[in-house]
């Protein structure tokens, strides 16, 4: 396996972080039909967390590490930007090799934390580098009110996800339910959901390209 960014993972957090797990009933799905014969590539949307690397070391692939929430805190992404100028910016955050396409999208609960220009800008940059058989996760919410917790996930198996609290302030977050989410976000399409005890809902996407 090969890392296309790893810095993240090798920054120290500010205190020791409680792990816990939780069963995914919709991971399996992530992975089913996978052409092992080929190297998978996967975008991870979060930060570099080590059970994730682990987990993908067991594959024949490339994983992108592309810590978008980070960019929003840092006021990299999105200050003062709007329409073509934020296409730009997470075009440049997607400046992959010329022929790459992305098999496996993590998204995570990142979606939330943007609002319908950075929804529209981010759906755009990413659409050149999709695939009709992409697949994504994510968490979406059950409602507008669903309060979403500063946290960061991983994975630990194909059934299992890692949680633990993020180690930084939370953002500002703008839960979307799931009407707004499919006229913003229209590189993926919602096709299965589960909803979890916290009034998330862990969601599985497919390519719309």
């Amino acid at each position: 396996m090969s890392l296309a960014e790893r810095d993240q993972a090798s920054k120290p957090e500010p205190e020791p972080l409680r792990q816990s797990c939780q069963t995914s009933k919709l991971l399996p799905l992530l992975f089913d039909k996978l052409d092992r014969n080929r190297r998978l590539t996967v975008l991870d949307l979060g930060r570099a967390l080590p059970e994730t690397l682990d987990f993908f070391s067991r594959f024949h692939c490339r994983i992108h590490v592309v810590d978008v929430y980070s960019e929003l805190q840092s006021g990299r992404l999105g200050r003062g930007a709007a329409g073509k100028t934020l296409q730009r910016q997470f075009q440049e955050l997607f400046a992959f090799r010329t022929g790459t396409r992305v098999d496996i999208c993590l998204m995570w609960d990142l979606l939330h934390y943007f609002d319908e220009q950075l929804l529209r800008a981010f759906s755009s940059a990413l659409w050149p580098w999709l695939h009709s058989e992409s697949k994504a996760h994510g968490f979406g919410v059950h409602s507008a009110a669903t309060l979403l917790l500063n946290r960061e996930y991983g994975i630990l198996d194909d059934r299992t996800l890692s949680i633990r609290r993020r180690g930084t302030a939370q953002l500002k977050n703008k839960p979307h339910p799931q009407s707004f989410m499919k006229e913003w976000l229209t590189c993926f399409a919602s096709n299965s959901g589960v909803l979890l005890p916290d009034g998330k809902v862990e969601t599985l996407m497919y390519s719309t390209v």
